[in-house]
């Protein structure tokens, strides 16, 4: 047994415990017992949530996504993968890299669909088809000072975003200035968000920065989606973190075919 479903088993012995007692066969050993107070559980949880004001219907719909994904047992055999999924490489000898989807093509009937990924720390996009890639590990859950517990990596990237909007826009390219707690959040986001995309902090945080700059500068109320489908980013770095606006390169090609990068540019 894994040292999270220890934890589990031992979670759910707790809550039999407070709630009845001692069980006759104990959910260790008697499968429908088992399913019965998992059940229970999962319930009292979505309570507790939904008490707390915690938006649990898209929890709910983020966590059977998450299993379709992994070719759990209500997987549809037609199923593709979505925009925004987290997704990795399936070859070992690829850069170790992990990212989101934000455009998916069809290529043809019988066809492997085409897909761009955006891997924050990264700046070119992606191209590669959906065969090549299979959803990503997880990141693991992070607790914050000031936004809650962040439960995945697109959080993490919305979350860092969204805080460096917060700043003042005299304190969003220095390290130094602003509310500490902010600063130490951001720095632990970024760090856990460029050990999940197999990148670097400082990459990770200069992309959303720059991201951040725009939103604050435009005043649009992006929703979290629209900010995780964005694909922009500068390619002159040291005139953003001056507060200057970076030059664009035009391109209006796109590779064909479609593969994927192994060794990608990063900042």
């Amino acid at each position: 047994m894994t040292e999270h479903m220890e934890a589990t088993a031992l979670a759910l012995d707790a809550y039999v415990r407070h709630l009845f007692g001692d069980l006759a066969n104990g959910h260790r050993t008697d499968h429908v017992e088992a399913e019965g107070l998992l059940h229970a559980l999962v319930v009292d949880l979505i309570n507790y949530g939904e008490s707390n004001r915690l938006d649990m219907v898209d929890l709910l719909d983020a966590l059977t996504q998450a299993r379709i994904d992994r070719g759990g047992a209500i997987t549809n055999l037609r199923y593709s993968f979505r925009l925004d999924a987290e997704v990795q490489f399936r070859d070992h000898g690829a850069e170790p890299h992990r990212g989101f989807i934000t455009e998916l093509k069809s290529a043809g009937p019988g066809q492997d669909p085409e897909c761009v990924l955006r891997i924050p720390g990264i700046i070119d996009p992606q191209h590669t088809g959906t065969s090549a890639l299979m959803p990503a590990t997880r990141m693991v859950p992070l607790s914050t000072r000031t936004a809650g517990t962040v439960f995945s990596a697109s959080a993490a990237e919305d979350t860092i975003t969204d805080l460096l909007t917060r700043l003042p826009a005299g304190h969003r390219t220095s390290d130094t200035d602003g509310d500490p707690h902010v600063l130490a959040d951001l720095a632990e986001l970024s760090t856990a968000l460029a050990a999940w995309s197999g990148t670097q902090p400082e990459h990770v945080l200069q992309h959303l920065r720059y991201r951040a700059g725009q939103i604050h500068r435009t005043g649009e109320d992006w929703s979290s989606t629209a900010r995780r489908a964005a694909t922009g980013f500068p390619n002159d770095i040291a005139a953003v973190l001056a507060g200057e606006q970076p030059t664009r390169t035009s391109s209006s090609s796109r590779p064909d075919p479609p593969r994927a990068n192994r060794h990608p540019r990063q900042m």
